[in-house]
């Protein structure tokens, strides 16, 4: 029957996309359904670093990225409340590219692109159209229902970011909280031209009158930055300073004003999104369930965003491919997908929690720049957490946490 899959992947971002590649080159016949056109606006941070580069690469995706990106970023530096900064170096001879920023617009049309190319070449579909809602049979998730159709697969994914049709169902059906405001971050970008003082690195500022915040700053090419700032829902409730507020005080009152003193803002991309964080939570699987018979959440709709660098493009392609190792979603395959996933990506959050609650007070922050600029190892860790995140396993040790801290 024309409308049977093997697989109905909801939403054409990094996640949606990276899935319905990985499932095709399997031979399955998929069929990827999105309500935007390519290419769209994603409002992100725009940073690709770490495991992204790998899964690009499996992709076939090395020359057309690197004939597109217009700059590359050996490093990420990292600035405390007293000025102090940590230069961590992100360069790795493993990588297959090297970490960049580029338009989200960009980046998801090549992904979403060579995806499409590839489901079609193995009898799939792309639809652009929206789903409203899943389609239940006896408990168990069989399809999903768009204005004009009903379409039926072994599995549905659900890739439509933290407001998806599968995603809420999903969650409703395990009871599962949609917006844990501990585990939720707000965040507003802008784009910027001709900010002074960066070579190409990261930025991430940690800085007085925005606490406990954190200002970023991105460059997408040699003039070009995507500029932003962040803070948890949870601590946002206790202070009536907003995310505007915040970014225009950075701008124009703080010591970093005079690096915008010549820079222009690009008009009308101020905007703002949520990011649902992939920090551990006392249950038994984590983040938190994201399975339901005959359905599987990836990406931002499985609440997979680092807790401190707010990056999520590098989970969302890894959760994708791992659901092309499943042909069907119940109570045991469920748990072995999250069990799967959290063995590739659980070290990096769990660790990447601890430094976001490490890092919330200023003295804090100051102390353990300080230290960490005298510690290579420290700083071996760090590159870890925010680039490749292969060798982590020494971070948790609270003993060896204390041993390279202190002495």
């Amino acid at each position: 029957m024309d409308n049977v899959y093997d697989v109905i992947v909801v939403g054409g971002g990094p996640a949606g996309s990276s899935a319905s590649y990985f499932n095709a080159k399997k031979g399955k016949r998929v069929l990827l359904i999105d309500k935007k056109t390519f290419p769209r606006d994603k409002v992100c941070g725009d940073g690709v670093t770490g495991k992204s580069l790998h899964i690009l690469h499996e992709m076939g995706l090395d020359e057309k990225i690197a004939g597109i990106k217009e700059i590359s970023s050996k490093g990420v530096v990292i600035y405390a409340p007293n000025k102090m900064s940590l230069k961590v170096n992100i360069e790795s001879p493993n990588d297959p590219l090297s970490a960049f920023s580029i338009d989200r617009f960009i980046f998801d049309d090549i992904v979403f692109t060579k995806a499409k190319e590839t489901i079609l070449e193995n009898d799939g579909l792309f639809l652009n159209e929206n789903v409203l809602s899943p389609i239940i049979e006896n408990g168990k998730i069989i399809g999903v229902k768009t204005k004009n159709c009903e379409y039926f697969a072994n599995v549905v994914i659900g890739a439509g970011g933290y407001n998806c049709p599968i995603s809420r169902y999903i969650l409703d059906a395990n009871k599962v909280l949609k917006q844990d405001r501990k585990h939720y971050s707000s965040a507003l970008r802008e784009y910027w031209n001709d900010i002074e003082g960066n070579n190409g690195d990261f930025e991430i500022h940690f800085i007085d009158g925005i606490l406990p915040g954190y200002f970023w700053i991105f460059p997408i090419s040699k003039t070009k930055f995507n500029i932003g700032v962040g803070m948890l829902l949870s601590e946002m409730d206790k202070t009536d300073i907003k995310l505007k507020q915040m970014l225009d005080y950075i701008v124009n009152e703080s010591y970093l004003k005079e690096r915008f003193a010549n820079a222009k803002p690009i008009p009308k991309s101020k905007k703002g999104w949520l990011l649902p964080l992939g920090s551990p939570r006392k249950n038994e699987l984590n983040p938190r369930k994201n399975y339901y018979n005959g359905g599987v959440l990836i990406g931002d709709s499985a609440s997979l965003i680092d807790p401190f660098t707010g990056e999520g493009i590098g989970n969302a392609l890894v959760s994708g491919k791992l659901t092309s190792n499943y042909d069907y979603i119940d109570e045991t395959t469920g748990k072995q997908y999250q069990n799967e996933l959290w063995n590739v990506i659980g070290e990096e959050l769990t660790n990447s929690h601890k430094l976001q609650k490490m890092l919330n007070k200023k003295w804090l922050i100051n102390w353990f720049i300080k230290k960490a600029n005298k510690k290579p190892q420290l700083q071996e860790l760090i590159t870890d957490m925010l680039h490749n995140k292969e060798t982590q396993g020494s971070f948790n040790s609270k003993w060896f946490m204390i041993k390279t801290l202190l002495f």
